[in-house]
């Protein structure tokens, strides 16, 4: 009798048949694991959909909330339900404030990664923190750091919103490591921008120009913000120039109006740049009153000018010395200074009070019909003061006759209304001694 023998076994065929025994017993389970987290990311992703969409009514809410904690039970045992539940909440509270500069949903205000320790710190918090984050809420970053009353207000804020009193520390924890990170963020963009000849003395607008570029890499950071501060340089360059002390040009010049009239240009651009203070301080520096430098950002349009121009003359001359031979005049006719052939307007108000009823009325109607939303109240009134004899005291009455005829001010027209009430148009020093080179320098000449 033959009898068969089974061949012999490979090492091969032992290692084969062990991994097909422990396939048998984990893959199972494995599929199922797998499965199931994918039916749990998904609650994850169409919790946040539905809460998004209930527009903040908790009866669409809550059934949503509901729905996700069945298909992924992890949710209510984390807390993470909870945590989408108060997003939601706050952003019914603050609807309109998504996105905004300053917040989470802003490209300038994301925590970005830096170099080195400042990214690893800024990446943890973020890790770490993220679901408290809203779109809706102030966060630092390396074009934003915040002051320690900054982020005390914005964690009471939050806790406000959310409706938790003990968010207030979680919050004000989590700014505190977001700011250490972009504190550190931006001292390295700081340095980066040194070390590409950026003068000290132009670093803060640097900072603000370029702060719609990626900051993660601050060496090629500093070398796109080199170019685009060219621009800057060349509106600089008509500021510093236009200042420059002489005759013929607008510091001291008989042409300061056209002068002032070519800084528009420059100065919008730089409005546009995010350099609109640092302009301000400058122009201010440099003997530009407050009513000139509104006009150059918020100029008269040649409608308004031919509305002004149109407008029936008042009773009382402006008050004021035109020009610098009028300042020398003080000392020949001191008596001719200031006369006018019409009564003050004390006096006006004393007797003839109807009628500067009746001027204040077609003021107000001018106002209502001729500002909007763009137009300087001091330039305005300033105009209308120097070339329509309208005294500096009918303005505030006459605005706010206008507003309760429904006139709406924007905030800046508010600054500068209460400006315009309680003080008289500001004459600029230059202007005083805008003629001097036409008068008298042809005497120190020596011209007869």
């Amino acid at each position: 009798m033959v009898s068969i023998l089974p061949s012999a076994r490979t090492p091969g065929d032992l290692i084969g048949a062990d991994v097909g025994k422990a396939l048998q017993s984990v893959l199972p389970q494995a599929v199922g694991q797998g499965y199931q987290r994918g039916m749990g990311l998904n609650a994850i992703d169409q919790l946040q959909a539905d809460l998004a969409a209930s527009g903040g009514d908790i009866n669409k809410m809550l059934p949503a909330l509901a729905k996700a904690y069945t298909l992924n039970p992890n949710l209510e045992r984390s807390g993470l339900g909870q945590t989408f539940l108060q997003q939601a909440k706050t952003g019914r509270a603050f609807p309109n404030a998504a996105g905004q500069p300053g917040g989470l949903g802003s490209p300038q205000s994301q925590g970005m990664p830096s170099q080195g320790q400042a990214s690893a710190a800024s990446a943890s918090v973020n890790e770490q923190e993220q679901p408290l984050q809203q779109s809706t809420f102030a966060t630092p970053s390396p074009f934003n750091v915040m002051t320690a009353q900054d982020m005390d207000q914005e964690a009471q804020r939050y806790a406000t919103a959310v409706q938790d009193p003990n968010a207030y520390s979680t919050r004000l924890n989590q700014l505190q490591g977001l700011n250490d990170a972009a504190t550190s963020q931006r001292q390295a963009l700081e340095d980066a921008a040194i070390k590409a000849n950026v003068k000290p003395e132009d670093l803060a607008r640097f900072m603000v120009v370029n702060s719609n570029l990626d900051p993660r890499n601050p060496s090629k950071w500093a070398q796109e913000g080199i170019r685009n501060f060219k621009a800057v340089k060349n509106s600089d360059d008509a500021l510093r120039t236009a200042f420059i002390p002489g005759v013929s040009n607008a510091l001291l010049g008989m042409d300061r109006q056209q002068a002032l009239k070519r800084l528009e240009g420059p100065v919008q651009d730089n409005k546009a740049r995010g350099l609109e203070q640092f302009d301000r301080e400058y122009l201010a520096e440099n003997y530009v009153t407050p009513t000139e430098i509104e006009s150059l950002y918020h100029p008269i349009t040649p409608k308004l000018d031919k509305a002004i121009s149109q407008m029936p003359r008042g009773l009382f001359p402006a008050q004021k010395k035109k020009s610098w031979g009028d300042v020398l005049d003080v000392f020949t006719k001191p008596t001719d200074l200031g006369r006018s052939p019409f009564i003050s307007y004390e006096e006006a108000l004393e007797k003839a009070p109807e009628r500067l009823q009746t001027m204040q009325s077609n003021l107000a109607d001018f106002f209502l019909k001729n500002i909007d939303k763009d137009t300087s109240i001091s330039a305005l009134t300033e105009k209308i003061w120097d070339t329509r004899d309208y005294d500096w005291r009918q303005f505030a009455p006459a605005i706010k006759e206008a507003r309760q005829k429904g006139l709406k001010l924007e905030p800046f027209q508010e600054r500068e209304l209460a400006n315009v009430s309680t003080s008289a148009p500001m004459q600029s020093l230059p202007a005083l001694f805008q003629d001097f080179g036409r008068r008298y320098l042809p005497l120190l000449r020596g011209a007869k």
